[in-house]
């Protein structure tokens, strides 16, 4: 059984050698056989054709830059739409190109802001740099009361009375008070950056403070713009807070000017001391016992009699002594001296 299977690798190889002899003999002698021919690769010819076009296209961009200009917009703060003549063009920090060089008109806007206007010369060839600063819009505030006439205060200035519109202001933060004669004064802070707060409305309540006026000497005139309310000493228990104008007023003495804040709940006390402008006037005559009169007011008084409390100034005097003629003139009486008048009565025949 060992023989056949040792005789079986020498029958493959007679088979190889049978096939070799096979693709010998069909070949024809003396006509060797040749590799195919290989396909040369066309990717060059596509990357020279590339290059070729973006050398074009550069030096196409060169002429065309030469032929153009260019802005570069900026404004402060950022964000702003632009406009290039007229048309809408994007928003800053921008850099616009092949602009047609000359002269554009330029508008930039940012809400809040005041619109920037301005023109600017494109030169052909290069960048011209345009620049904004831009201002804050003006806002307004509009304050209304109840009851109106109330004086409007902003930041502690005052800008008029109730209803009142107040123009040309800053987004930003205002202290706004709003005060009237006897009312309470009502303070508020205002933000006209946010819209809502533009329109501010006061309901005033009614508030009473208290009053105490003393003057040396006492009896002046007590006058509140324009109002008397009666004489020193005066005390008033409930008085409507506010600002007034006061004037004392007594005869033979120089009037008193002041100005009063009454706060609500607060006593208010003041004393003032008069400028008296006061001389004396002594009064004699032959025979004494005449009565005297001066101003055309009784002075319950005689010859002789020393008056220390006339007012300075001119004084018309009367005398009257019974089986005498009675005798009238003018006297002049001087802040701080004694006039003296000496008359020597004519005898009723």
């Amino acid at each position: 059984m060992s023989e056949p299977q040792s005789r079986e690798p020498d029958r493959i190889d007679e088979l190889l050698g049978s096939l070799q002899e096979s693709r010998t003999t069909q070949a024809p002698a003396g006509n060797p056989v040749l590799p195919a021919p290989q396909r040369r690769p066309r990717s060059r010819i596509w990357i020279i054709f590339v290059l070729i076009a973006a050398v074009a296209a550069a030096a196409v961009f060169l002429v065309l830059q030469r032929r153009t200009a260019s802005l570069n917009i900026r404004s402060f703060p950022s964000g702003a739409t632009v406009f290039l003549d007229e048309r809408q063009v994007g928003t800053t920090p921008l850099l616009l190109s092949r602009v047609a060089p000359g002269t554009h008109a330029i508008q930039i806007r940012l809400p809040g802001w005041e619109a920037w206007n301005g023109t600017t010369t494109a030169e052909r060839g290069s960048t011209t740099q345009v620049i904004a600063n831009m201002t804050h819009a003006a806002y307004s505030l509009v304050v209304t009361s109840t009851p109106p006439g109330a004086t409007v205060a902003l930041d502690g200035a005052a800008k008029g009375v109730t209803p009142l519109t107040v123009v040309g202001l800053k987004p930003r933060n205002y202290a706004v008070m709003v005060s009237l004669k006897g009312y309470a004064a009502i303070s508020r802070t205002v933000d006209l950056s946010d819209a809502s707060q533009s329109a501010q409305d006061f309901s005033l309540i009614q508030a009473f403070g208290k009053l105490s006026i003393i003057s040396t000497p006492t009896g002046a005139e007590v006058v509140m713009d324009g109002t008397s309310y009666g004489v020193t000493p005066l005390k008033i228990d409930s008085f409507p807070v506010g600002d007034y104008a006061l004037t004392l007023k007594l005869d033979g003495s120089t009037d008193i000017t002041d100005m009063l804040s009454v706060k609500e709940g607060i006593l208010l006390a003041k004393q003032y001391k008069l400028d008296l402008a006061l001389g004396g006037l002594d009064v004699s005559t032959d025979p004494a016992g005449a009565s005297i009169t001066i101003d055309g007011q009784a002075t319950n008084e005689i010859t002789p009699f020393t008056f220390s409390t006339l007012k300075e100034g001119t004084h018309e005097v009367y005398l009257e002594l019974p089986g005498y003629l009675p005798w009238s003139g003018p006297i002049s009486v001087s802040k701080g001296q004694t006039s003296r008048l000496s008359i020597a009565l004519t005898k009723l025949q």
